[in-house]
């Protein structure tokens, strides 16, 4: 069974809450395109037919309530300076809705058939340097807020859910690389930090492809690694890109410049973890990019 697979299932009734995310938007096209029926849980009045209004402070399992699946991709950005406002957001915002949406689960007379909530690969730490981390892996020292938030998210979503330790999501339109692609795009792009850190990428299509197949997959409960199974070092992604640009990629941004611009994200997003998709590739899950150059590739023509 591949990646692929999943265009073949029976058609299925698929509430997403998150859908306006980068991951969100690329999923609720993949279903519909499947001919399944999408609907999305918004925090503010609906006003198209596929939208339903929900409040994570009144949660109502009726909204869940006969549907197939339910995914969970709801999350303030990571941008921006980490000011205690920003740090309370970041949390409620994965913490506390998945947690409604848990209760939702509980409560309707008809549960969905499976509930995948997104987490994150912080799960493991903010640095972990060469160790190869699997989903059998240790979590890391509880402490920064990424750390923090991805293991408290995964319990308040509670037991006999798929958990999405999601990696670092790749596509122009959104994430991390469309930032850095203005400065890679005029040849000032570069490694960031020592260069030595591992990025544990994912394409966008991979990403998407990778919760539809766990959605389908018998069985399947705990934590999932969603990234690409070759994890790269920054100082080779940035040479990558570089390279699909065809631009110049010697440019070194040293974490003392980085910290005083960005402040603790710095730290915690640019921390090396070498994730590698074991329990994905262990069902048959086949990524479409698997390297970092295919996924660089497929993340510049994307959409």
């Amino acid at each position: 069974m591949t990646g692929g697979g999943a265009q073949h299932q029976r058609k299925a009734r698929v509430v997403i809450a998150g859908a306006s995310g980068l991951i969100g938007q690329a999923l609720c096209a993949s279903y519909r395109y499947g001919g399944h029926t999408v609907c999305r849980l918004v925090r503010r009045e609906a006003e198209k037919p596929d939208e339903r209004s929900w409040d994570p402070e009144r949660p109502d399992p009726e909204l869940v309530d006969g549907c197939d699946i339910l995914v969970n991709l709801a999350g303030s950005p990571l941008n921006g300076r980490w000011t205690a406002a920003r740090k309370n957001a970041i949390r409620a915002s994965r913490i506390g809705t998945a947690a409604a949406l848990a209760g939702m689960v509980a409560g309707a007379t008809k549960p969905p058939r499976v509930f995948l909530s997104a987490s994150g690969i912080r799960w493991y730490g903010i640095d972990r340097g060469d160790e190869e981390l699997t989903e059998a892996s240790e979590p890391g020292p509880y402490d920064g807020l990424l750390p923090t938030v991805a293991q408290d998210w995964e319990k308040a979503a509670g037991d006999g859910v798929v958990h999405l330790r999601l990696g670092l999501v790749l596509s122009r339109k959104g994430g991390l690389l469309e930032r850095m692609l203005p400065l890679f795009k005029l040849g000032l792009g570069g490694r960031f930090g020592t260069g030595r850190e591992y990025w544990s990428h994912v394409s966008l299509a991979d990403a998407v492809g990778a919760i539809r197949f766990l959605a389908m997959l018998p069985g399947a409960a705990g934590a999932y690694n969603v990234t690409a199974p070759e994890p790269v070092r920054n100082r080779d992604f940035a040479t990558a890109l570089g390279r699909a640009l065809r631009r110049p990629a010697a440019v070194s941004l040293p974490y003392a410049v980085l910290r005083p611009v960005l402040g603790e994200v710095a730290d915690e997003v640019f921390g090396g973890l070498r994730v590698v998709p074991h329990r994905l590739t262990e069902a048959g899950f086949g990524f479409r990019h698997p390297d970092v150059d295919t996924a660089i590739r497929a993340a510049l023509t994307d959409g």
